[in-house]
């Protein structure tokens, strides 16, 4: 009784994470193109491996559709992030000595469109495809992501909960910069 309660609670909150990454999905649709190009002005000289943005600052990055710091829990920043793959076979391949990226805090990511390939933490990689869903525990080695198809792209969105002031994420190793 208690599991199945625990699993319904479960659910209950991640339905409610996937509501709130639709309305701001729906909220960007709407934004006007000179809005948009403002924010990627706003971004330039910021990336998502700059350590001390606030939740405003973060919001203008490219790719963030939504950062906002968590009132109810201090220290703590909520982002929302669509992320884009493009098929196998136009991907760029990692440098040499890169390992890939970690993220501050725990990330649950929902696949919107295609299969993507996800290797967390020394796991086998996996296939998650269309309405699938996976979780990142804060600190984790990402070092598989990408769409499983040579000819089709993959899409997800990311819904982070990091430390305020943190970046987004961390390369490992030997990477560029984004």
């Amino acid at each position: 009784m208690y599991r199945t309660a625990q699993s319904t609670l479960t659910l209950a909150r991640m339905a409610c994470a996937l509501a709130a990454c639709t309305t701001a999905l729906y909220v960007t649709a709407a934004v006007p193109t000179a809005a948009a190009d403002e924010k990627a002005v706003a971004a330039q000289a910021h990336s998502v491996t700059t350590p001390g943005l606030t939740a405003a600052e973060l919001a203008k990055l490219p790719g963030v559709i939504f950062a906002r710091e968590l009132p109810d829990v201090p220290g703590k920043t909520l982002v929302v992030s669509d992320l884009e793959f493009p098929p196998r076979s136009q991907e760029r391949p990692l440098p040499p000595g890169c390992l890939g990226h970690r993220h501050p805090g725990s990330a649950y990511v929902y696949v919107t469109k295609g299969t993507m390939r996800m290797g967390i933490g020394g796991q086998p990689v996996q296939l998650v495809h269309t309405g699938e869903s996976f979780f990142e525990p804060a600190g984790a080695l990402h070092a598989v992501a990408g769409s499983a198809s040579d000819t089709e792209p993959a899409s997800a969105i990311a819904v982070l909960i990091l430390p305020t002031g943190a970046p987004i994420l961390t390369r490992e190793g030997k990477c560029a910069s984004p």
